[in-house]
């Protein structure tokens, strides 16, 4: 039987500072994503919510006041894409990728073996194990083949993760 080479991340130009940093970088990004995801999606709603109650101040009755808040947030989750789009426009210019991401990406590719994609995990549920999953230094999570093109699943699992993470650091 042969033996199977030991892959070192110096095989492929990092050291362990480098890997934080690019984690880190990238970790920022989803942060302020995810923050200026759920700010612009919060003052959308706030807005229409007080548009609706100028609007209907004097013309409704007290029950009808509970209406303006439930149409403010379907305005806001239509509104919504728009405020993702920036967000993620503007978090990609705060924090640019960083040089070495696409080494750290095929370094974790090389010691990449069979595990559970983050994204599946995440976005359906689905937690079975799976092979080719890679780490995507950009999104901090393992993703399968399959998910490696559905961005749509990955914006969701970003989202739960960031959610997740705000709720850690809130705790302490």
């Amino acid at each position: 039987m042969g033996v199977m080479a030991r892959i070192l991340p110096e095989d492929f130009g990092l050291t362990e500072g480098l890997i934080e940093e690019v984690r880190a970088r990238d970790e920022g990004q989803a942060r302020l994503f995810v923050r200026l995801l759920l700010w612009g999606c919060g003052i959308l709603w706030l807005s229409l919510t007080l548009l609706l109650y100028a609007h209907a101040a004097g013309r409704t009755r007290l029950a009808g006041m509970a209406v303006p808040p439930l149409l403010g947030a379907l305005g806001a989750g239509i509104g919504g894409l728009p405020v993702a789009i920036l967000s993620a426009v503007v978090s990609w210019l705060a924090y640019p990728r960083h040089p070495k991401a696409a080494a750290l990406e095929r370094y974790e590719a090389a010691i990449a073996g069979i595990r559970v994609c983050d994204v599946c995990l995440l976005a359906r549920g689905d937690d079975t194990t799976k092979e080719g999953v890679s780490y995507c230094a950009r999104c901090g999570a393992w993703i399968c083949p399959e998910c490696r093109t559905r961005y749509d699943l990955r914006a969701i699992a970003a989202f739960k993760r960031g959610r997740r993470r705000q709720g850690d650091s809130g705790a302490g």
